[in-house]
């Protein structure tokens, strides 16, 4: 997951097999102590729930402590390589959280960085499909998925900077909104809960691949129009197009290397616009767009 090697006891629904390198333990716990008695770094509200749920992160002597209303707390302890998770409550929200935050902070201390964006594997390489929430990122990924693609992502994905950037695939799993779904799971996935808000895939195993580094063959923004086309992006714009995509602490050092690191990105790999319209039936031509300018 993400290029770790996870060890743990706990059933973890969506893992991949393979391509792990540095060990990362996921250990539960009961959770006998209260809040960390110091200032938090950031507190804000839970997005892609029905219900209302908040976030919490503090830094700690050994790594960070992430405490989620719906689900617990996470302790993050970056020098050993390992986070408690908690040992009760809902095996699905738990699991989901755990592939947010309290991972994200293990892989930026390696050196990796985030990306909120939906990730395909061509067979020249990942596209990253960047966009904010709501525009269709995880439906696009689930498209390329119905033409035989590997989903690496469908939100978050893990960046390794280098002279040819590349991505670590994140969970076996696509959430669909309850509008998009059509009733019946996509050959290569099964259902593994139905929420109000969303329906939970996973990957069937057949479909996972590992998590090894796969190259960024390019970083496509999804635009909304009237009509489909494609059209290249500078590095500039692309920069702070990515900004806001990308998860950093409100510290200098943080942004100084946040900002370094998709200035890198952004002069390795090839940026392309994407216009298309938000309905369910552009989704077949914008796959073939795609695949045609890229694979």
């Amino acid at each position: 997951m993400y290029g770790f090697n996870i060890r743990t006891k706990e059933t973890l629904r969506f893992l991949r097999s393979g391509g792990g390198v540095e060990t990362l333990d996921i250990v539960a716990t009961q959770e006998p102590r209260t809040r960390p008695d110091v200032e938090p770094l950031a507190d804000w509200a839970l997005a892609g729930t029905e219900y209302q749920a908040r976030a919490t992160l503090y830094r700690v002597d050994d790594g960070y402590e992430f405490w989620a209303t719906d689900a617990g707390r996470y302790h993050v302890d970056l020098k050993n390589r390992r986070i408690e998770i908690p040992a009760t409550g809902d095996e699905i929200v738990r699991e989901q959280r755990l592939w947010g935050l309290p991972i994200m902070l293990c892989y930026i201390d390696r050196g990796d960085f985030p990306l909120h964006a939906a990730t395909v594997e061509l067979k020249t390489g990942a596209v990253l499909l960047a966009a904010p929430s709501r525009y269709g990122k995880t439906t696009l990924a689930l498209a390329f998925h119905r033409h035989g693609y590997r989903v690496l992502s469908e939100d978050l994905v893990c960046c390794r900077p280098g002279t040819s950037c590349e991505v670590l695939a994140g969970p076996a799993l696509v959430r669909m909104r309850t509008d998009a779904y059509d009733g019946s799971p996509p050959r290569g996935t099964h259902v593994v809960v139905e929420r109000p808000d969303r329906i939970y895939l996973a990957l069937d195993d057949d479909h996972k691949g590992s998590s090894a580094p796969v190259p960024i063959k390019a970083i496509v923004f999804l635009r909304e129009a009237d009509e489909l086309r494609i059209e290249p992006a500078s590095p500039s714009v692309a920069v702070a197009d990515l900004w806001p995509l990308n998860f950093h602490l409100a510290t200098t050092e943080f942004r100084a290397r946040s900002f370094q690191q998709l200035t890198q990105l952004a002069g390795v790999v090839p940026c392309w616009n994407v216009y298309r319209p938000l309905r369910l039936e552009s989704l077949e031509a914008t796959v073939a767009l795609i695949a045609e300018r890229l694979d």
